[in-house]
């Protein structure tokens, strides 16, 4: 009795899929591109065309991240559209704490078994991300792994570069005692804290029609501040540091943008905190200090201004329709500290 053929796609991976897949998403990718993307994205690797000619001294700057569990609620609710938004967001909002402008992106899709259809949605995200962050995707990789990933699973990172002049860089010498922190408000998580949150909300919770609002706050994608950045950040504006607040959330993060002499002061009541964050500490008993380690509590990045340069910092905000709060400031005690 001759042998069965044991083919790939009965090994659980679908050629023609891919194919499809690639097909499909092509519409999505070309919106993003700029006229510095050289030749075709299916190649084995992209080329850019640096414009440097305003730029005396570039200076690449490079991000990656990934969603995290946010994916999984996104699975569990068919919610999974936000997630390509989140993925350009957490890898731009790193990289425009340089001061830095994005560039390009670049995906990685991987997944228990690929559906051109189902996946592609992701990918439309991504192309949002990437209009609104003004970058081009100019590649990426998606790998069907079967035995890697339970059915329907899938995990996503993501890649992006942007440039400076390195005369531009905003770096940690520059924040100083006596420095203004200015915070804008996040949309929500973000995608942070969501490991905490998948045992807060059960599958059952989420997906019931009673909780839409719910389920709706809580994909909400990850907002993208290089757009507001863009138009408030020169040089001489008054700005010394830019915290992107991610995993960690506040207590970790601002403290990331200034050397280790120096300390931050938070006024606890300085903003309103979204209800979202409240039915979280309620349901989860975690204390206030607890939380703002975990989670944004409604600020998704925080601004380092001098202050004798804030009202310009203020006037600008105001004019680009940007909501803000003072939320305390950078002091010579070192550490964390809410007041």
């Amino acid at each position: 009795m001759a042998a069965k053929k044991i083919t790939y796609k009965k090994a659980g991976v679908n050629i023609d899929e891919g194919n499809l897949f690639v097909k499909k998403i092509q519409p999505h990718l070309k919106k993003t591109i700029s006229k510095n993307v050289i030749g075709d994205r299916t190649s084995f690797a992209a080329l850019y065309s640096l414009d440097i000619n305003k730029i005396k001294q570039p200076v690449l700057v490079s991000c990656t991240d990934g969603v995290g569990t946010k994916v999984q609620i996104g699975v569990s609710t068919n919610k999974i559209e936000g997630l390509g938004i989140d993925l350009v967001a957490m890898c731009i909002n790193d990289l425009i704490c340089t001061g830095a402008k994005p560039l390009f992106f670049l995906d990685y899709i991987a997944t228990s078994k690929l559906s051109a259809k189902y996946h592609s949605r992701i990918v439309k995200g991504i192309s949002l991300g990437c209009v609104e962050s003004q970058c081009s995707i100019v590649g990426g990789e998606t790998a069907e792994m079967p035995d890697m990933y339970k059915k329907d699973e899938f995990d996503l990172a993501g890649f992006s570069v942007g440039v400076i002049d390195k005369k531009n860089i905003i770096m940690k010498k520059n924040v100083k005692k006596g420095d203004t922190l200015i915070g804008l408000c996040s949309s929500g998580p973000h995608s942070n804290g969501y490991s905490l949150i998948r045992k807060i909300y059960s599958k059952k919770m989420l997906n019931s029609s009673s909780n839409k609002k719910l389920l709706r706050n809580l994909m909400m994608p990850t907002r993208i501040y290089s757009k507001i950045i863009n138009k408030i950040y020169t040089p001489d504006c008054g700005i010394t540091g830019i915290a992107n607040i991610t995993g960690g959330g506040l207590i970790e993060n601002i403290p990331r943008i200034m050397n280790k002499n120096l300390g931050v002061s938070i006024k606890k009541n300085s903003w309103k905190i979204p209800e979202l964050f409240i039915d979280i500490m309620e349901r989860s008993k975690l204390d206030y200090t607890e939380m703002i380690r975990v989670f944004n509590m409604g600020i998704g990045l925080v601004l380092s201004v001098k202050k004798n340069k804030l009202s310009n910092i203020e006037k600008l905000l105001r004019k680009n329709n940007e909501p803000y709060y003072i939320i305390g400031e950078v002091t010579s005690k070192k550490g964390f500290h809410v007041i």
